[in-house]
Order: structure tokens, then sequence, then C-alpha cells
């Protein structure tokens, strides 16, 4: 992490606004350290996402250009969408478990393989995993990713936010690797997507995206091994994880400073840039010579434990890596033939020195000399450190494989052997190979053309539903609410009465002053649906109200009746003032005939919906619990005797204050609104008068 800061502290010198830079990769920074020291579930989720978040404004740092905000939301998306997918496979696991720690979770695969949301929370969790380490075919938003400054890149598909996918995958190992599911799809998908993007990766002419696409190859691999789950393929994924690493970041680096020293990034435009570039050059040769597997660097040792896990399994897995790692080997000989080695000619893009900032070529030499002291004289202690505790956890039985630099003259060492002779013909053949790559796949569908698809369809159905829902007429607003309600009423109250019943019966034990309020009510409804002037409609709208407020006090609860005084005498008075901002009920036109038997068929279901849910609730006996509950501590727990008052401003404090906090925020609202209208309204009469 130190390294990365410091090269993007040289490398964004010049960039406005560096400060908020490395303010973002600090978070991305902290949210993944985070996420791997979380135990939670739910914790882990969090910084899971936000390493979405924050690298979200890393990738789309370059805000002004349209590509990277493009791509930064692209990543965005995929990843997201694979994050509500873990969200939901986390949570079965949880509640599998009964804990949400995930260490004890692990500790009960044999028990949770049994339960029924076993394989659903699998494929969730795969789903998440897959998206944020770009396994096929969620595998393009991460070259889209490059579009970000080359430190984030450098980060970025080196070691960090890719590999979370990765990183969860190998906690899991001990729950899920019994699976056959699991074996299946991590082994196809792990394969299928090394060798896809190994083929990409050598379609491109871009260095950085030659790199970017190396990444899926590398991130393949990775969920491969984990699939196969074995000691060898648990040691290989640990070796590779920090060879790659080690020689991904430093060749970001280097094709950074490319990019400085000449303004380009292009294969065909880069020549003899070994006269400008003479220690980056060191730097990537070490490097490349790591990426490709040469003895006795990092990328050796990890492709030889590599081939070691496939060739438990056969040859079909092996011969896919083999085919693979030689792509590699030509992609390391093209990043560092040309662009340095050739002699610079006047067609090549011009060169200047930009070495005499230490911080731009120290980061990627470190990184160098490590991919090669870490295997030649700290693999005791890696082993030790790394291997040992991280293969303790991953295998349900340990049996760690003791990491050796030659083991002598075997198989892996000959397939070692055959890729590097296989990707030095496929370097000779770039030149003829490509463009019969290129004609060859060009028919095929690409991964940005599938999600731009996808997202303008969205666009479409939100476009739609938009032009359906938000039409801007308040009537059918309440239409449409009134609608959702009935069908919610009765399709509730349809499951309460199926198979058909008689209703449950219920004493009525009514009082004459009951049949009363009840016919008043109904006789102040009816003058609401008939008035012809607002005044009339008003007056009986707020009869209804304090009828209502009669029946409380009936009905012993005076506390309530109060509050519905007060509640419907507001009403009215605001109702009043509205009104003479409103039409006259006798200039508004006449519905038609079937819009009114629409409405007269929404209020007749609900009022029968709402009738038949309160015939069947009062049937049922009251739960006593409650309200004894509320009555034995209102005065201990709230010090209080008025129970509603306790209830509202001690049990349920938060609530009380969400809410009123809502209606605050709801009037200050409306109060905007209309202090806007009456500007506009000001504005439009001195421009009359001007005029």
């Amino acid at each position: 992490m130190i390294k990365r800061q410091l090269y993007a502290i040289a490398y964004m010198k010049a960039y406005k606004g560096r400060g908020a830079f490395h303010l973002y990769l600090t978070l991305f920074m902290l949210a993944m350290l985070g996420l791997v020291l979380a135990d939670n579930l739910l914790l882990l989720f969090v910084f899971w996402e936000l390493t979405t978040l924050t690298s979200y404004l890393l990738i789309g740092f370059n805000h002004e250009q349209e590509k990277s905000r493009k791509n930064a939301l692209q990543a965005m998306l995929v990843t997201g969408s694979g994050g509500l997918a873990l969200l939901a496979g986390l949570i079965m696991l949880g509640e599998m478990a009964g804990t949400y720690s995930l260490s004890a979770i692990i500790t009960q695969g044999v028990l949770l393989s049994q339960h029924a949301w076993f394989t659903p929370s699998l494929l969730l969790i795969l789903l998440g995993a897959f998206t944020k380490s770009a396994q096929f075919p969620f595998h393009f938003w991460l070259p889209g990713a490059m579009a970000a400054p080359t430190p984030v890149s450098a980060y970025l598909h080196s070691s960090t936010m890719v590999k979370a996918g990765v990183y969860l995958l190998a906690r899991l190992l001990p729950l899920y690797g019994d699976s056959t599911l699991w074996f299946t799809l991590l082994c196809s998908a792990g394969a299928f997507t090394a060798l896809w993007c190994a083929i990409q990766a050598y379609r491109q002419t871009d260095l950085k995206l030659m790199l970017a696409f190396s990444t899926n190859v590398i991130l393949g691999q990775l969920v491969m091994l984990i699939g196969i789950g074995s000691s060898y393929a648990v040691t290989a994924a640990l070796l590779l994880i920090a060879a790659h690493s080690f020689y991904k970041a430093g060749l970001f680096m280097v094709v950074g400073n490319i990019d400085k020293a000449t303004g380009t990034r292009e294969y065909h435009e880069l020549a003899g840039l070994r006269a400008v570039l003479a220690i980056s050059f060191t730097a990537a040769l070490v490097t490349a010579a790591s990426k490709a597997g040469l003895p006795p660097s990092f990328g050796f040792l990890s492709k030889e434990y590599l081939y070691k896990a496939g060739l438990e399994f056969g040859w079909a897995l092996s011969g896919i890596m083999l085919l693979a790692n030689a792509i590699m080997v030509a992609l390391a000989l093209l990043i560092l033939i040309k662009p340095f080695l050739k002699p610079h000619h006047p067609k090549a893009a011009p060169m200047k020195a930009v070495e005499h900032n230490h911080l731009l070529w120290l980061p990627p030499m470190v990184l160098a000399l490590l991919s090669v002291i870490v295997p030649v004289a700290l693999l005791n202690w890696y082993q030790g450190l790394v291997i040992d505790p991280a293969a303790a956890v991953m295998l349900a039985t340990p049996q760690v494989k003791t990491v050796k630099l030659w083991e002598g003259l075997n198989l892996p060492l000959l397939l070692s052997a055959l890729t590097l002779l296989l990707g030095i013909l496929l370097y000779v053949a770039y030149p003829r190979l490509k463009p019969r790559l290129d004609q060859l796949l060009s028919g095929l569908p690409s991964g940005p053309a599938v999600y731009q698809h996808l997202l303008d369809a969205v666009i479409k159905l939100a476009n739609w539903q938009t032009h359906v829902l938000q039409h801007g007429h308040l009537t059918q607003y309440s239409l449409q609410f009134f609608l959702v309600l009935l069908a919610f009423l009765g399709t509730v109250l349809a499951r309460a009465l199926w198979p058909i019943h008689p209703l449950p019966s219920i004493e009525w034990g009514l009082y004459y002053y009951d049949v009363v309020l009840a016919v008043f009510l109904v006789i102040a409804a009816f003058v609401v649906v008939k008035a012809r002037t607002l005044l009339l409609a008003v007056a009986a709208l707020g009869t209804i109200g304090f009828l209502t407020t009669m029946v409380f006090l009936v009905y012993s609860a005076p506390d309530v009746a109060k509050t519905q005084l007060l509640v419907e005498t507001l009403l009215v008075v605001f109702i009043a003032i509205v009104l003479r901002h409103l039409s006259a009920v006798s200039s508004v036109p006449r519905h038609s005939t079937s819009r009114r038997l629409v409405h007269a068929f929404v209020a007749a279901g609900i009022g029968i919906s709402i009738t038949l849910a309160l015939w069947i609730i009062t049937a049922v006996p009251m739960n006593q619990a409650i309200s004894e509950f509320y009555a034995q501590t209102s005065v201990s727990g709230g010090k209080g005797r008025n129970i509603v008052n306790v209830i509202l401003v001690d049990f349920r404090a938060f609530d009380t204050l969400g809410e009123a906090v809502v209606v605050v925020i709801a009037g200050l609202a409306a109060v905007a609104v209309l202090a806007g209208k009456r500007i506009n309204k000001l504005v439009s009469d001195t421009d009359k008068e001007h005029r």
C-alpha cells in the first residue's frame, strides 16, 4: 500500500484534486482491510460494498472524460448487482447456521450441507463473488476499469478489490468445498475465464489493456484452484496471489511511466524506450520474467504448483492452463521487447525522460526485486507466515505442502518448459495471428455491448413505468393508490376466507347511541359525496371526524379522542384556507359514467374489505399480553400514568421522533413550494411591468 501511495504521489503530481484522489485511495485500502478482517457476515458485506463505492470514485476520478464516467458506472452496476445477490446468500447462510460469525459458520459445514437453503445460498454467493472477481460473463468491467489513473490500476488489478471475490471463496471453501456443484461451477468458470481472457489480452494493442485482461486470466486460475480445493491447489493459489501482486503492480507502474514518457500506450507506437527508461526497463525485465514464469521468480513457483494441482484431476484443466500461461509468456515478451529493445525510429512516439523523479521508478523496482527475493531467500518465511496459517483455515483436513523452489525433473517442470516454448512461438506469430483472431472473433457479441443493451432495456422500462405511474394527474395517483390497497386487502382476505366458510360470529351488544352515531356517519359520508359546494363537503367531512371522536369517547379512549379532535379541527381549518385556491365544484367537468363506475367499484370494494377485516379481527379474542405489559411498566419504566403518552414518548420514542421529523420536513417542503410559486409570480409580474 505504501509503495502504491508513493507512486501515486509522483504520478498524480500534475493532476488537479490529487488530495481527493489520495483520500479515495486510502478509503479504498481501509475498506479492503475491513473486508479481510471482518468475521461477521453483515459487516463483511458492508466493507464489500464500500470497496464498490470507493472504486467507483477512483475509476471515475477523471470525471471530465465520458469514458471514465461510463466505465465507473459500469463497474459499480455490475459489482453492485452481484452484491445484492451476495447479501441474500449471506443472510441465508446466517439464518441456516443461526449465527453470522463466519468462523462459527465454517465449523458447521456437514450440518449445513443438509439444509434446503444450502444450494441456493451457494449459487447466490457465487454470483456475488463472480461479479466482484470479474469471472465470465462479468469479466468485461475489469478492463474497463483501466480508465482509472495508473496508480489505481496498479492497486485495483494486482492485489485488491478484484481478489475480494477470490478471498470470499477461499474463506467459504471448508463450507462448500465438498459440494460437486461448487467444484463444477468454479472449475468451469475459472478455466473458461482464464482461457478466454488470455485470448482477449493477446488481441490488444494498448499495453494497459493487455495487463488488464491478463488480470482476468489470473483471477480465473485462482477461482479454478479454489474449486479444486486440494492441498496442492490451495498452496498454488496462495503462491499465485503473491506472485501476481508483485509482478502485476510493477508492470502497471512501468506502463504508467511509458505513458508519461511518450503520451501513449499503443504497442505499435513504442520503440527504443530503454534509452530514457533504463531503470523502468530493469523493473519490467524482472517482473515480466515472473509473469512468464521463468525460474527462480515467484511466477515460476506458482506455475509449478498450478500444474501440480491441475494434474491431480487429469489433463483437461492442465491443458487449458498451459495454453493460457503460454499466452501470458507471449504478452510478457510483447510488453518487453518492442517498446524497450527495438531501436527508436521516426514513426515511434517521441520520448522524454521522467525517471528523475525517484518515486516513479522506486516502487516498481522494489516489487521486481521482491518477485525474486521472496522465492529465493524468504520462501520459508512466506511458508510460515502465509501458506501454513491460510491453508489451515481453508482446508478441512490440513495437509499443507512444503513449498520448494526446485523439486527435480518432473512433469510440472516439463509443462513449464513447454509453456515457455509455446509462448515464444505465439510471440513470433503475433503479427500474423492477431489479425486472424480479430477476424475470427469479430462476429461474437462483446461483454460491453451486451451490458449496454441490457442497460438500455432497463432505462426504457424505467421510462415506460415512469410514464405510466408518474403522469402528473393527481386524481390518477389517488386511483392507483386505492387500486393497490384494494388488491392488497382482497388478496389477504381471500387467503383468510378460502375455502369459503361462514364468517365468525360476533357479539354485537349495541346500544342506541351506537346506532345513532353510525347513522349520522353514513349520512355525513353521503353528504360528502353528493355536496355541490366545497364548503358543504368540508363541513360534512369534518362532521365525520368529530363523530369519530365521539366513538372514541364512548369506548373509553379520551386521549385518542382528544388527539382526533385536534387533528380534525386543524384539518378543517387547513382545508378551509385552501378552499379559496380551488375551483368551485360546479365548474369541475362531470366525470364520465365509466369513470364514476370505476370509482364506485373501488370505493365499495375497499369499504367491504375493511368491514370484513374488522369483522374477522373483532371475532378473535384479543391478546392482552401487550396491553398488560404497558399497564405494568408505564409508571416504573416511563414515569407516567397516561399509558398512551408513555408509549408515544418513551416506548416508541424514536418512532415518534421519526414521524415528527417527517411531518416537519413535509411542512417545510410545502412552505418552500408555496414560497417558490409566490416568488415566480412576483418575478412574472415584475417582467410584465417592465414590458
